[in-house]
């Protein structure tokens, strides 16, 4: 039914037997791949004699969006375009050179199989024959004749034995001669195997297609150019980043990225100019409609009715409803906009299906402020941390296939976040095995308050401590909590010795943070506390 979008007229295709159709190889040459789906550019020369003519094209995958197929020429007049997606001509492909060779040596391998199979039938041909004998051996008796001596006895009983020991001998024979072909045949099977596993390799992978013809009329014989475009779901890209911190007098931070690509539409890529884009034609490209609010009173006695009508609200068709607004991503500062580009210069090979393709884009060389993070209340160790600010007229994509390296030692993988220019985030390199951390839980006391109780209270003492066993000072931030109250009546006082240096750090109520330098070998010891008071007929949450 899609296909009725192409085209307002569209013509039968014509017969493959009849002498104007140009039959056309029409490989990607060009691709720009979003998060989800990529476009798809494909330009073919072709020559043509004068007058009307159709060029055909089968090698399409049958994946294609129909409604996005674009199609520009060069050197002829431009008719009528037609896809059919059901009942296609074959695919007219032409074997590489490396797949020629690869069923040369397949088909070499075969012989050499069936060659072997040959002589091993051959020898066990002998073993058959003396089976025979065998056979006929068995079935000769002693003479009956009351004449015969028992010389002549003798004789006959000893050809038997001696023929039926002869034969069975050469058998044997026959039978440990055949062995030799047993290794010689597994290694025969094992190269053709791998002779069809290249052959596979190689075989491009289209099998369901698509076809286009495509009108032209030329004044006079030609030499043009035809260049499609179209949309394919079945691709994606995704950034894949590696950073790299090194520590010292002056540490950097070196964000080199990449991108992961992949496509399963059926066809191979062969030899494609990649570019990267940060628009996401699968998701929201419009507004959500803002819809009027309604609200209405009813009399008490009407209170059914109005639950009845309130069931039919809901399960009401979409004007009422208003989903999610799913995020865009931010935008780069360059091309027009709103969505950044990524060029990659070498063309790639990219199988169906089978290949994850990672490429390098560039390098970002960032400047980090190193420090270790301590949060003794649930660790036990510090943390290295390197806290950047995007300084670049270009946006940092978010990735979960990020690797982190400390000088040049592979931490783990993590996540990156999105990072418009002059965002700023903190990334984690790994525990500083040497700073240690201990939490100490000195008092917890809940009681009531006065003669007469009208309150209940409690109270609470922790020692926080950040130990330095290594061989250098760190900058050091610890980090440690006091409970917050939104009611009145229950209030919170608290005190630490010393005094933070932040509170609410990160708008986050309560989150208390000292800083300091910490040289080796010392300890940094903070005293929290913390008083709660509430009423005597209410609970603590």
């Amino acid at each position: 039914m899609k296909n009725a979008i192409l085209a307002a007229a569209l013509l039968p295709l014509a017969s493959p037997l009849a002498a104007d159709v140009i039959a056309l190889n029409a490989p990607v040459t060009a691709a720009t791949l979003y998060s989800q789906g990529a476009t798809l550019t494909r330009s073919v020369p072709f020559t043509a004699p004068a007058g009307a003519h159709e060029l055909l094209i089968t090698n399409l995958p049958a994946s294609l969006d129909p409604s996005s197929v674009r199609v520009a020429l060069e050197g002829a007049t431009l008719g009528a375009v037609t896809l059919r997606s059901d009942r296609t001509q074959p695919i007219d492909l032409t074997d590489s050179a490396e797949l020629i060779a690869a069923k040369a040596a397949r088909d070499a391998a075969r012989d050499a199989l069936r060659a072997s199979e040959d002589a091993k039938a051959d020898v066990l041909m002998h073993a058959q024959a003396a089976e025979a004998r065998l056979a006929y051996l068995a079935t000769l008796t002693a003479p009956t004749d009351t004449a015969a001596t028992p010389e002549t006895l003798t004789a006959t009983l000893a050809l038997i034995g001696e023929q039926t020991l002869a034969t069975r001998q050469e058998i044997a024979a026959i039978e440990r001669d055949a062995r030799r072909f047993e290794q010689e045949l597994k290694d025969r099977q094992q190269d053709l195997q791998d002779a069809q596993k290249l052959v596979d390799a190689l075989t491009p992978s289209l099998s369901e297609n698509a076809m286009l013809a495509i009108s032209i009329t030329a004044q006079e014989a030609t030499s043009g150019t035809l260049t499609l475009t179209h949309l394919v779901d079945q691709a994606r890209w995704r950034p894949v980043y590696d950073l790299h911190l090194t520590t010292g007098d002056t540490p950097t931070l070196s964000l080199q990225r990449g991108a992961f690509i992949g496509q399963y539409t059926g066809e191979d890529w062969r030899n494609v100019a990649v570019t990267l884009s940060t628009s996401r034609p699968d998701a929201q490209t419009q507004p959500q409609q803002l819809w009027p609010d309604l609200r209405r009173i009813l009399p008490q006695q009407e209170q059914q009715l109005f639950a009845t009508d309130s069931r039919a609200l809901k399960s009401a068709a979409a004007p009422m409803a208003e989903p999610a607004i799913i995020a865009e991503i931010a935008a780069v500062d360059f091309g027009d906009g709103i969505n950044a580009t990524y060029s990659y210069n070498t063309p790639v090979d990219l199988t169906s299906d089978a290949d994850a393709l990672r490429i390098a884009l560039d390098t970002l060389d960032l400047t980090p402020t190193v420090y270790a993070h301590a949060n003794p209340l649930y660790d036990e160790t510090a943390f290295l941390m390197a806290e950047i600010t995007n300084e670049f007229e270009e946006l940092i994509l978010p990735s979960e296939d990020s690797s982190f390296y400390l000088n040049g030692t592979f931490i783990g993988a993590g996540q990156m976040p999105l990072l418009a220019q002059g965002d700023k985030t903190e990334l984690s390199f790994g525990p500083i095995i040497g700073l240690r951390l201990t939490e100490t839980l000195v008092a917890r006391n809940t009681g009531d308050s006065g003669v007469i109780t009208t309150r209940n209270d409690q109270t609470e003492e922790r020692i926080f401590s950040a130990e330095n066993l290594t061989g250098q000072t760190w900058d050091l931030r610890l980090f440690g909590r006091v409970p917050y109250s939104e009611q009145e009546d229950l209030q919170i006082t608290w005190q630490a010795a010393p005094a933070p240096a932040s509170e609410d750090v990160d708008g986050d109520r309560g989150i208390l943070m000292w800083e300091r330098p910490l040289a080796a070998g010392d300890t940094f010891t903070v005293t929290l506390s913390h008083t709660l008071k509430w009423p005597t007929d209410m609970i603590l949450r």
